[in-house]
């Protein structure tokens, strides 16, 4: 036989192992907070503005100038090859970086923490650099801006100009760990852990809760059921029982017996 459960019976398990769920919600933002302020190291980021132009055709016309901003539009895929996939301008970006910071950084690990981004419609980029420092992003970020700004020239022989338009600073907030996301990560972890353990818990419980299961599901015949008396039922036994109490005599105390004389 299929068994189904109504809504009702969901809200009263879920009301019956309200505790469970409370704690384990609690836990679940306890582990979260431990890990977002404790174990997760904190990340910053700090990104150069760049704009590069071509060459001006003095004779173009609009329609010619219009050609070449979507040109350069195009042109901003390369320079991210450039920054991203070249090793040469990671290799140069290293050796200044030693040079004037005393950083040491591999030429992977400068890539890896390089990022090009792109305005919409726009011919300027920025590089951005990640650290867990927020000095080292910005010596990161400036000094790969610089080497792309010296050596594209090089790589790239259409290109008129490269200009750095706002250089890196640093910056004291964080973008990682994002503290209220891991949070409500947590928080929300923690109440589907408690609502499985409440499921499991009523899962494991064998003992006997209602009548259906006799009738139904072990086939049995009700002969009667005794109710569960309330807190208000047991007002009135209990008066009885202190005046029952009130009205015997104390069995534990003896009269004192007379001696008789001779």
């Amino acid at each position: 036989m299929e068994e189904t459960i109504s809504l009702k019976e969901i809200f009263d398990l879920l009301r019956k192992h309200f505790s469970t769920i409370l704690i384990s919600m609690f836990a679940g933002l306890a582990v979260a907070a431990v890990v977002t302020f404790f174990i997760i190291t904190p990340s910053y980021s700090s990104r150069a503005q760049l704009i590069v132009t071509l060459p001006q055709n003095d004779n173009a016309a609009s329609n010619s100038n219009l050609n070449d901003v979507n040109y350069n539009l195009q042109m901003l895929n390369t320079y991210k090859d450039i920054i991203k996939e070249g090793d040469a301008l990671s290799t140069e970006v290293h050796n200044r970086l030693k040079a004037n910071y005393d950083m040491d950084m591999t030429a992977a690990a400068i890539k890896a923490n390089l990022e090009v981004t792109q305005s919409q419609n726009s011919q300027m980029f920025s590089i951005a650099a990640t650290s867990d420092k927020a000095v080292d992003a910005q010596h990161i970020a400036n000094t790969a801006a610089e080497v792309f700004q010296d050596t594209l020239k090089d790589v790239l022989n259409n290109v008129d100009k490269v200009t750095i338009i706002s250089k890196a600073t640093a910056s004291t907030s964080p973008v990682s760990p994002n503290n209220k996301l891991n949070l409500a990560i947590g928080l929300v972890l923690g109440l589907m852990v408690g609502v499985g353990l409440a499921f499991l818990l009523e899962l494991l419980d064998r003992t006997v809760k209602d009548q259906k299961f006799i009738t139904d599901t072990l086939g049995f015949t009700l002969l009667g059921s005794v109710p569960e008396m309330t807190a208000k039922d047991l007002k009135p036994t209990k008066a009885m029982q202190r005046e029952n109490q009130q009205g015997q005599p104390d069995e534990t105390t003896t009269t004192p017996r007379r001696r008789s004389r001779v």
